[in-house]
C-alpha cells in the first residue's frame, strides 16, 4: 500500500483543487456565455431590429411621430401617439378583448378576440383573421400570436372562430365568418375601427373564407344572417391569403388531405366527381370572382404538399383576368403556411397601406 506523504498530500489538494477550480469556471459559464438557442435568438433580434430600421428610412411617407420601442404587448393606456397608416416596425401596445360573441346559432355562442393598437391617431383599418385547420379543427387561439404582432404596427385584427365541418356543413362557415364581419362594421366605433377599411387575413381553410369574403360582397346566396347586423355589407377592401388557394376547376391537383377536408365540409364525396361538383365548386372563390372583387395579396411556398403553388398562380390568373389587383409572392422554401407571414410581412403592410 502507497504510503501517504506530504508530497502525495500536496498532490491530492491540487487535484481537488484544480476539479473545484473547473466547477467554478464551467457555472460561470452557464451563467454569463450565452447559450447557442441565446445566440441565435440575438442574432435574429439584431437582424429584425435592422431591417426595421432600414425600412423605416426607405419608407418615412409611411411612418411619423414617435415610437414606443419598449412595446410587449401588455396593455396600455398612456404609449406615445403614432400617426400616419399601418407601421413597419412594432411602434404600438396592444389592449385584448377576449371571446366577444359575435352570433349565437342553436344554442352556441359564436365568438371573436379582438387585438387594437393603443395610441393611435384615429380609428384604425382592421383584419378579420381567419385560422386554417382542414374546415375541421383550429380556433381563433392558434393565431394569437400574429393577431399580437400585427396589431403591434397600429392595425386592428380580429380572430375568428366559425363552425366547423364536424359540426356543421358549407356555407354554415362563411354565414360565420361574415356575421363576424359586420358585427365589427356595426360595432367599429367601440373599438376604434374604421367600418370602411376592413381587410380578410386567412391562413389554408382560413384561406379559403378569406377569399370567399373578397369576392362575395353581394349578390350571392353566402350571406346568411349569423349575428344580425344585416344593414351591413360583408365586403372587405382587400383579401390576404396564405396558403388557402381554390381553384375548384383544377381541385384534382389538390393533396389527398385537402381533397378528403373539401368532401367533409360540403357534404359529398369523392372530390373531384361529377357527383359532388355542384357541392364543391360554391366553396371555391373561382366561382363568384368579377370585376367588383377586392384586390388580393397572395402568399404561397412552393415546398407545399397540400396545396400546390398551380393553385395559388391559377387563382391569380383567373382574378387578373377580371381586372382584379393580385399579387403573388411564392417562398421557394417554405410550406403550408408557415413562415410566410413573418417572409412576408413589409408586402402585406404596404398592401394594406396601399389599400386603406
Amino acid at each position: 500500500m502507497e504510503q501517504i506523504t506530504p508530497t502525495n498530500k500536496n498532490k491530492t489538494k491540487v487535484i481537488i483543487l484544480v476539479v473545484l477550480l473547473l466547477i467554478i469556471a464551467g457555472t460561470a459559464a452557464a451563467f454569463f456565455i450565452p447559450s447557442k438557442n441565446e445566440i441565435i435568438k440575438n442574432y435574429k433580434e439584431q437582424r429584425l431590429k435592422e431591417k426595421s430600421e432600414q425600412k423605416a428610412n426607405q419608407n418615412k411617407d409611411y411612418n411619423s411621430g414617435d415610437a414606443d420601442e419598449s412595446n410587449d404587448g401588455v396593455s396600455s393606456n398612456d404609449s406615445e401617439m403614432v400617426s400616419g397608416p399601418i407601421s413597419f416596425t412594432e411602434d404600438y401596445t396592444v389592449t385584448t378583448k377576449s371571446d366577444v360573441v359575435y352570433g349565437t346559432v342553436d344554442g352556441t355562442s359564436l365568438k371573436i378576440d379582438i387585438y387594437t393598437p393603443n395610441g393611435v391617431s384615429g380609428a384604425t383599418p382592421a383584419i378579420m383573421y381567419i385560422h386554417g385547420g382542414g374546415f375541421r379543427g383550429g380556433s381563433k387561439n392558434g393565431v394569437a400570436d400574429d393577431a399580437m404582432m400585427l396589431a403591434k404596427h397600429g392595425i386592428a385584427v380580429v380572430a375568428v372562430d366559425y363552425r366547423l365541418s364536424g359540426v356543421e356543413e358549407f356555407p354554415a362557415q362563411i354565414y360565420d365568418v361574415k356575421g363576424a364581419t359586420r358585427f365589427i362594421k356595426a360595432n367599429a366605433s367601440t373599438y376604434n375601427i374604421d367600418p370602411n377599411k376592413i381587410f380578410s387575413l386567412g391562413e389554408s381553410a382560413g384561406g379559403v373564407l378569406a377569399s370567399l369574403l373578397g369576392v362575395t360582397k353581394t349578390g350571392t346566396t353566402l350571406e346568411g344572417t349569423v349575428g344580425g347586423n344585416t344593414s351591413y355589407d360583408s365586403g372587405v377592401v382587400g383579401v390576404i391569403n396564405i396558403s388557402g388557394s381554390y381553384v375548384a376547376s383544377i381541385v384534382d391537383t389538390m393533396s389527398g388531405g385537402i381533397k378528403n377536408a373539401i368532401s367533409a365540409v360540403v357534404g359529398c364525396s369523392p372530390v373531384p366527381s361529377s357527383e359532388c361538383e355542384s357541392e364543391y365548386k360554391p366553396l371555391s372563390p373561382e366561382t363568384y370572382i368579377d370585376s367588383t372583387d377586392a384586390p388580393f395579396i397572395i402568399l404561397h411556398g412552393d415546398k407545399d404538399g397540400s396545396v400546390p403553388t398551380i393553385q395559388a398562380e391559377t387563382l391569380q390568373d383567373k382574378l387578373q383576368a377580371k381586372g382584379i389587383s393580385a399579387e403573388l409572392h411564392v417562398a421557394p422554401d417554405l410550406a403550408h403556411v408557415g413562415g410566410l407571414l413573418a417572409r412576408y410581412l413589409d408586402e402585406v403592410i404596404s398592401f394594406i397601406n396601399a389599400n386603406s
